[in-house]
């Protein structure tokens, strides 16, 4: 596999139109792309939930799951009272979701972007003004995935085990579309419930209930009950989801050019946080 080096914003774009070429995706489709810490590779490409913490083992996928549902539901009883402008998506299965994970809480979503430069400025950001580490930004061309997880053998047997949900439980407000909700944060998991979480992930293409989902460009991948399924993708001949490195030599660099390309923290957090910390880098740059 060949290694794929970004030193510039110039060389990153380049290496991301060479990608598009190589998998012919056409130009009105479009890639997803991550940042990620280089130091980070043990815990590469895996959701904050299943992420252990330093020093310590991963526990059980049914106790990490059991957690999730305990914060999921501590997330929709107290967020109302805290913010009532976002109270309709709080109400909402799906976007109460979302945006917990949007406020920092662990879940099973990955986030993406389907803007290039966006990655990039999250690969540079937080970066002190001596870097100790470089980064990763993961490409990835959303329609091969697609692909392989509509075609793999877990997906239809969570859409055989909805319908049989659906035949037992016959619930007015629910269809056979409704399958995806084997996904949300449940107290049920076993390996042989017919109501078990898939493990393969889905990918999601979320509304845009924040200003930031908005400005980030936000994309999102749900996994299931396999924290690694998408590290063992990735290693795979012929995958479609590779790594360009930024080296840490090259970090400083590119953050400027980013700031001459007007791509910075108020952009991509277009709120009163985001200016405040724009500022800040503002000021240790000049003291």
């Amino acid at each position: 596999m060949s290694v794929r080096v970004a030193r510039s914003l110039g060389g990153y774009l380049q290496l991301v139109a060479a990608l598009r070429r190589k998998w012919k995706v056409p130009a009105e489709d479009e890639l997803w792309f991550r940042a990620e810490d280089q130091s980070h590779q043990t815990t590469r490409l895996q959701p904050g939930i299943y992420r252990p913490r330093d020093g310590t083992a991963r526990k059980s996928i049914g106790k990490l799951l059991e957690i999730e549902k305990i914060l999921y539901d501590e997330f929709g009883r107290c967020a109302t009272q805290l913010s009532l402008s976002d109270v309709n998506s709080i109400d909402d299965d799906w976007d109460s979701y979302f945006l917990m994970q949007h406020h920092g809480a662990p879940t099973r979503l990955l986030d993406w972007s389907d803007g290039a430069l966006i990655a990039l400025h999250f690969a540079v950001n937080k970066k002190s003004r001596r870097p100790k580490s470089g980064s990763i930004i993961y490409v990835l061309n959303p329609y091969w995935l697609i692909d392989l997880l509509d075609e793999h053998p877990d997906r239809k047997d969570a859409e055989d085990r909805w319908n049989q949900y659906l035949e037992e439980k016959k619930p007015s407000e629910m269809d056979e579309d409704d399958w995806e909700r084997f996904y949300l944060p449940t107290d049920v998991y076993a390996k042989k419930s017919p109501y078990r979480m898939p493990e393969i992930p889905m990918l999601w293409d979320s509304p845009h209930v924040t200003r930031r989902f908005a400005a980030q460009r936000s994309r999102f991948m749900i996994f299931g009950t396999d924290p690694l399924w998408l590290v063992k993708e990735e290693k795979k001949r012929g995958s479609q989801l590779v790594p360009i490195t930024l080296p840490r030599s090259s970090i400083n660099k590119i953050r400027q050019e980013l700031k001459d390309a007007g791509i910075t923290e108020s952009v991509v957090y277009p709120d009163l946080d985001g200016l405040g910390r724009e500022l800040k880098q503002e000021w240790l740059m000049r003291v």
